[in-house]
């Protein structure tokens, strides 16, 4: 156990916090009530590293525990799945249905590990079930008889609107995000396997346009407004924190708020909600 003397003197708002945070360049840090709110917050953080959130009558269940998961990775690979529909329905120069689907493939393939370990994390075992499959069984897209592929459309679709159900249902952010990723896994996947098979997709984009609106709203990020300019030289800007503890300091709002939630789902929803819409 580490000795709580050493953890005050190695954490002091003199001591030189490193957080895991964006800082804007040049800017001094004078404002000491403030280095005073985030050394505060850090020791929390610390508390339930090593164990004493309950001493501190605080509850664990606020800190995001996400082992074995790379969130950055599936938002960047989600969000290229969807660059690749784009181009697809874009028609033009854009891609053919198969290469489509082939490079589609291609991101799932190379990244499904980290997708299904953040698929994982979806408490709902019914919506963690049918996106996990959705994942598994695209890559044999081209190998379904045309009832099968029919079958898998479907059973994807029906994965994307529990998912969407429940987002509206459940408060926890952690929650809110794990089921964002779910839908959004499957589905691009819902939808180039219904255009394959011959199928309509407005019904399916609505319910899809509707949950990346509820993301970007359930997952705003905290912000406040701070002076981090010198005594007599107010210079502000927002301080946001996202419910997973990543803090970003900047300017203007919208693209500090966007800095802070960009591991999330909130990011992946951004992104598809022009091209669905």
């Amino acid at each position: 156990m580490i000795g709580l003397s050493r953890l005050w003197h190695a954490l002091s708002p003199g001591a030189g916090l490193a957080a895991d945070r964006y800082r804007p360049p040049n800017r001094e840090e004078n404002d000491y009530p403030m280095r005073a709110r985030r050394f505060t917050r850090a020791l929390v953080a610390v508390f339930v590293a090593v164990g004493l959130v309950s001493a501190a009558g605080l509850s664990p269940t606020s800190a995001a525990v996400r082992p074995n998961v790379d969130p950055a990775t599936v938002v960047a690979v989600i969000k290229q799945i969807y660059s690749l529909y784009q181009q697809f329905i874009g028609g033009g120069s854009g891609l053919t249905l198969a290469q489509a689907v082939a490079d589609i493939e291609a991101q799932i393939q190379a990244s499904q590990m980290a997708i299904i370990d953040e698929i994982d994390l979806v408490a709902a075992a019914n919506v963690q079930a049918c996106a996990k499959s959705a994942v598994i069984e695209f890559a044999d897209i081209n190998a379904f008889t045309p009832d099968t592929l029919q079958t898998f459309a479907l059973n994807a679709t029906d994965c994307v609107t529990q998912a969407d159900s429940l987002l509206s249902a459940v408060t926890d952010k952690a929650a809110v995000d794990e089921i964002g990723f779910a839908m959004n896994t499957a589905g691009p996947l819902a939808l180039m396997a219904r255009i394959k098979a011959g199928l309509t997709t407005p019904a399916l984009k609505a319910v899809l346009v509707g949950g990346e609106n509820t993301l970007i709203s359930s997952l705003l990020p905290t912000c406040t407004k701070q002076n981090v300019g010198d005594p007599g030289h107010p210079f502000y800007d927002w301080d946001c924190i996202a419910y997973n503890g990543t803090e970003v300091e900047g300017k203007p709002l919208a693209a500090t708020q966007n800095a802070a939630t960009a591991n999330t789902s909130r990011a992946v929803a951004q992104t598809a909600l022009p091209t669905l819409s």
